[in-house]
């Protein structure tokens, strides 16, 4: 539980980098605080203390308490924000998260129009945005890194060690840019993929399936590895089969290839898609090679998109907690601007499972149970 000290030091800081002691750069007396919070003078002090401990302000015997040159940066700056598509549901709802946690602590935010163009047209739009960052002298960087580029993990590299160079922190977002059990040295928010792989899994094989694959696009970000180490973890304790075999690398419209893996040897009873977006392709795919969900497959997503509760039948999905993991990479790169020299922080939420008629046979309707 937050102390009132604390709590005063926290109100008393989102007023600082809003610019409210900007003009004249003097905060109000011990005195005028005890009166405004209601409080004794040490409760005070302490608040004052913990501002001097995050150089927010300079403590001057018999003079006063003023903002510190650092504070006054941090009042005339704003956080970027880099996401593939601002305008897509799953990435708003991230960005209203992010927009309403700046806002809470004082800042605005600055956000890329990537717009939906081919990854390497999103990928020149990026660096150009990341000179208006510069340009702009942002106070952080809320970065989601690209994917699908023939050398995405050389180009975020790139375009995270701009920011480096200029002593701008990067919080990523959903995932890291380096392959799993590798990470990079920034903080991270997104959800626990192992667990919604392994979730999903296990769902699955409550619900029948005896041989499971997972789909996915070539290059897709780590969270896709992550979300098929979770899902083979929970074959292989329920005794079942997972390896190689068990994931397939292909566009979800690519019928030859979705042919060759539904009408083989061993063919699977039931699919985990990388994403909600992928699933309803494979859906539609699976559709016109005279497969049904969920009667000869069952199916399921990632992410708790709009559209997965209107597909026909509706998508079973994980949902991510989207405004959430907004809030959070707030709060961490909060504490990451109050402390630069911290180790790397890590936020991982849980996603909720949500059950529809892709993979419950002979409920083919309904919006779904949570679990």
């Amino acid at each position: 539980m937050m102390t009132k000290s604390k709590s005063i030091s926290e109100i008393l800081r989102q007023e600082i980098v809003s610019g409210k002691f900007d003009a004249e750069g003097r905060l109000p007396s011990e005195h005028q605080l005890m009166r405004r919070f209601s409080v004794a003078r040490e409760t005070v002090r302490g608040a004052l203390r913990d501002l001097t401990d995050r150089e927010l302000v300079d403590r001057r015997p018999g003079y006063g308490t003023f903002l510190a040159d650092r504070a006054s940066r941090l009042a005339t700056q704003r956080f970027g924000v880099m996401v593939p598509d601002a305008f897509h549901p799953f990435y708003a709802r991230i960005c209203r998260g992010l927009e309403d946690g700046a806002r809470r602590h004082g800042y605005t935010t600055l956000t890329a129009a990537l717009g939906s163009g081919s990854m390497h047209e999103r990928a020149v739009r990026a660096a150009e945005f990341a000179d208006v960052c510069l340009r702009e002298r942002v106070i952080g960087v809320f970065l989601q890194p690209l994917q699908f580029l023939e050398k995405a993990e050389e180009f975020n590299r790139s375009l995270v060690a701009s920011f480096e160079e200029n002593g701008i922190p990067v919080v990523l977002l959903d995932s890291d840019y380096v392959d799993p059990p590798l990470r990079t040295r920034h903080d991270l928010v997104g959800i626990d993929n192992t667990n919604a792989g392994y979730m999903l899994a296990r769902h699955l094989i409550e619900a029948g399936a005896r041989r499971i694959a997972y789909f996915s696009r070539a290059r897709s970000a780590p969270t896709s590895l992550l979300r098929a180490n979770g899902a083979g973890l929970a074959v292989s304790e329920a005794g079942l089969k997972w390896g190689r075999e068990n994931i397939v690398f292909c566009k979800p419209d690519d019928v030859r290839s979705v042919k060759r893996v539904f009408f083989g040897r061993n063919r699977p009873d039931a699919v985990i898609a990388v994403n909600d977006l992928y699933a309803e392709g494979l859906l539609s795919t699976v559709k016109s090679l005279g497969l049904k969900v969920p009667d000869d497959l069952l199916l399921a997503g990632v992410n708790g998109d709009e559209n997965a509760e209107r597909t026909d039948p509706p998508m079973t999905t994980m949902v991510q907690p989207c405004y959430e993991i907004g809030l959070a990479a707030v709060g961490i790169m909060c504490h990451r601007i109050a402390k630069p020299t911290l180790p790397p922080l890590e936020a991982m939420l849980s996603a909720e499972l949500v059950v529809r008629g892709s993979t419950s046979p002979g409920r083919r309707a309904g919006k779904g149970k949570r679990k």
